[in-house]
């Protein structure tokens, strides 16, 4: 729904840019009312640092991929991987979330205009 519904509106209304920005701080924003369901609002404050990271990266595959499907496909590996890892207290994840996000920027690099290369394997 984020990269593909809310990401086309907002990028078509304000232009790819302001659209990944959107789109990942509304896709965090949303984690924290986990905090609601499970009354631990620290784990769903950090859990929404994570996902507003990882939707930075998974927006900016979706646009150089020009396709959803591989970030559905990932966004369920990462699901995996945080319930994997919930023992070790959420700051597993710290790591691959910093890493994710600064390389979906290196993603975006060369955005310029309604035009990004894309990759062509």
């Amino acid at each position: 729904m984020f990269r593909g519904i809310l990401f086309h509106g907002a990028s078509s209304s304000f232009g790819v840019w302001h659209a990944v920005w959107i789109t990942a701080i509304i896709f965090g924003t949303v984690h924290t009312l986990n905090g609601l369901i499970t009354g631990d609002f620290r784990a769903s404050t950090l859990q929404a640092f994570f996902a507003a990271t990882f939707g930075t990266w998974a927006v900016a595959l979706r646009v150089r991929l020009d396709t959803i499907i591989p970030v559905i496909i990932i966004h369920w590996l990462w699901d995996c991987l945080a319930f994997l890892t919930s023992f070790l207290r959420d700051l597993a994840l710290l790591p691959f979330a910093l890493v994710l996000f600064i390389y979906g920027l290196w993603l975006l690099r060369n955005y310029r205009r309604g035009k990004v290369e894309l990759y062509r394997g």
